[in-house]
């Protein structure tokens, strides 16, 4: 059984097509890149996913349940975070108010305890714990905004450009962590411009262009498909 299985999900923006008939699927413990330029339709579909936009047509399911059309605080509620692109974190609170905030579904009990899970997967914010967010770094504060979505607990986690106006050595540094929550056995659904370290990592993937998948196949295929090389690796 898929972890997420989405079929034919279609989405317009003041009637303009934004997404057309996106069929995709993450098997547990898999990494899988969405893949494409700016405007193919990336974020939006995975806001449907995430309960953030309710899709116009399709369907969505989780772990055999069905959400299509359930809201975003449900969807966290079956395991599904989304870690939006622009990391989004609450600047003026510290790093461990912002993860405390990620674990708002969770008892109160067991907060302490997922904190120091995200301290020993990210040990640059334990030593940053009580530092006010807005003054760290943009890797750091991706680190934090990604440690902030598995503070839920989450079966699969959504990342959103998470590479996004990084340095080249800091962006390595978020992919090796991405890899690292894997290993822990949670699914990553990961949404990227950056083809080749995202197709390095990834078990398999989709490339989206105007709205629609256009090619799919494992990591090692999609890189070393002519059209991906060509369109969007230069080579």
């Amino acid at each position: 059984m898929s972890a997420l299985e989405v079929t034919n999900l279609a989405f317009a923006y003041d009637g303009a097509l934004a997404v057309r008939d996106v069929s995709i699927a993450v098997q547990p413990g898999e990494i899988v890149a969405l893949l494409g330029a700016n405007g193919a339709g990336k974020t939006t579909t995975v806001r449907m996913i995430a309960g953030v936009l309710s899709p116009q047509k399709g369907a969505i399911r989780f772990g055999g349940e069905t959400l299509t059309g359930t809201p975003s605080h449900h969807v966290v509620r079956r395991g599904i975070t989304l870690v939006p692109e622009g990391r989004l974190v609450f600047p003026q609170m510290t790093v461990m108010e912002n993860l405390q905030l990620g674990a708002h579904i969770k008892p109160r009990g067991a907060v302490a305890a997922l904190v120091e899970q995200a301290f020993a997967l990210f040990p640059r914010l334990a030593e940053r714990r009580n530092q006010l967010a807005g003054s760290m770094s943009g890797g750091e504060q991706q680190m934090l905004a990604i440690a902030r979505g598995l503070m839920a607990e989450p079966r699969l986690i959504i990342l959103d450009e998470p590479s996004l106006g990084l340095m080249p050595i800091v962006t390595q540094e978020v992919f090796r962590l991405i890899e690292a929550v894997n290993e822990r056995g949670i699914s990553v659904l990961l949404v990227e411009q950056n083809l080749h370290q995202s197709l390095r990592i990834a078990h398999r993937g989709y490339v989206l262009e105007k709205g629609a998948v256009v090619l799919a196949g494992t990591g090692q295929e999609l890189l070393a498909n002519d059209y991906v090389r060509r369109a969007f690796l230069g080579h």
